[in-house]
């Protein structure tokens, strides 16, 4: 009896006074979550710091990735103020991945996610505003609609439960996560006469729109849609599906947690290397299972390695081959033709640097990168939203077959 009463006591003086509305919480510990310093302003106002990444170096600060939960909002008129965009990228001091175009997304329950309708951007401050009069007690809010490393992990568990799908482990990263390679195709015919085209997600993790993409087109080669059977019995596909896990469960935002760029250095990374292993584990065991792709009977006819950028949307690559080069450009042209992609330059050759595309020189992978706009397009008329991911995946991968087809 005593201890009830001490417990109704201990929840008494926790609740507030009768009529007081609750502190509001900010809370960044959950999967994927990244905040920096909060400042608080006003009872329901707040100037917030992006969090940001820094390379192995202390160098090229990446400044985009927010990502957290505020509690006790319900009824409130919520002012946000995000700062602290300002970083370097390429050594080049003053960069800022925040545009007045890329207006940052909001949810009530964490997983549908909306834009916000308008943002406040100072130009000279570099500092975004928001307003929100909030519906709910809990409301979430993040740069891109997230997508973690358990939402991946549950796709490829039903994935995997497909007769059509194969999903292999072909290493670890840094804190031991697993990196998967999945394999699509009828595997009652034989692979003698299939063209092989490769997609991959998430080299960086705050790409989010990447891995929505890449679970559409999963779920389309996976389906019993007519045409899905028709492409499995004539292509093999391979997807590397997140090739930084640590980054996207830690709310990283470029760096694997070593603090290597996982689009860099795929040019120093050499298989015989041990100590680029230890330091760079995703870049070595993606290099290497496509290098094993590249030396067996069936070669990759076509890779694309996906990308969100701010403002830009285009395909580039580092291929000199015509024969090449014209299946690249008609993967182009089919894709503005056949769906949502709006390319904002052509297709762009060279110049060579340390990004995936290096794997050309080296080995002729038949690779491209693709950067997808985060902010609204001329095409969609909206900021892309997670189903317009999804259902651009689907199309990206029976374009991506359809042309090394033709």
């Amino acid at each position: 009896m005593l201890r009830t009463v001490f417990s109704l006591v201990a929840l008494a003086l926790a609740l507030p006074a009768s009529g007081a509305a609750a502190e509001i919480v900010i809370n960044r510990n959950f999967e994927g979550a990244s905040l920096g310093t909060v400042e608080k302003l006003g009872e329901s106002q707040f100037r917030l710091h992006v969090a940001g990444q820094y390379d192995e170096r202390g160098r090229n600060r990446q400044a985009s990735w927010i990502y957290f939960r505020m509690d006790h909002v319900a009824g409130r008129d919520l002012t946000l103020t995000f700062t602290d965009y300002v970083g370097e990228y390429n050594d080049k001091p003053g960069a800022c991945a925040m545009t007045a175009n890329t207006i940052p997304v909001f949810s009530d329950d964490g997983r549908t996610w909306r834009h916000f309708p308008a943002m406040d951007w100072d130009a000279t401050a570099r500092e975004a505003t928001l307003h929100i009069h909030a519906e709910g007690d809990t409301l979430w809010i993040a740069h891109i609609p997230p997508y973690t490393h358990s939402d991946l992990l549950r796709l490829l568990a039903e994935i995997d439960r497909s007769p059509h799908a194969r999903v292999e482990v072909i290493g670890k990263t840094v804190q031991g996560r697993e990196l998967h390679l999945v394999t699509v195709t009828d595997f009652t015919v034989a692979d003698d006469a299939k063209k092989v085209v490769w997609l991959q997600a998430r080299q960086h993790a705050w790409e989010a729109g990447t891995s929505q993409v890449l679970e559409g087109a999963l779920r389309f080669v996976t389906s019993d849609d007519e045409k899905a059977r028709e492409l499995r019995r004539r292509v093999v596909f391979k997807f590397t599906p997140m090739v930084d896990p640590d980054g996207c469960a830690n709310g990283g935002v470029r760096f694997n947690v070593n603090g290597y760029d996982v689009n860099r250095h795929w040019d120093e990374v050499d298989l015989r290397d041990k100590e680029k292993l230890r330091v760079m584990p995703e870049i070595w065991y993606v290099k290497r299972a496509v290098y094993a792709q590249m030396d067996c009977t069936h070669p990759i006819d076509l890779m694309v390695n996906m990308h969100n950028e701010e403002e830009g949307e285009y395909l580039g690559t580092l291929a000199d081959d015509e024969a090449v080069l014209k299946t690249m450009g008609r993967l182009v042209e089919n894709l503005s033709a056949k769906t949502s992609f709006d390319p904002s330059r052509q297709l762009v050759v060279g110049p060579a640097g340390p990004s995936m595309n290096y794997l050309w020189k080296e080995k002729r992978v038949p690779v491209m990168l693709m950067e997808q706009r985060i902010s609204a397009g001329k095409k969609m008329g909206h900021a892309p939203t997670v189903e317009d991911r999804f259902s651009f995946g689907r199309d990206l991968i029976r374009v991506m077959a359809e042309t090394v087809l033709e």
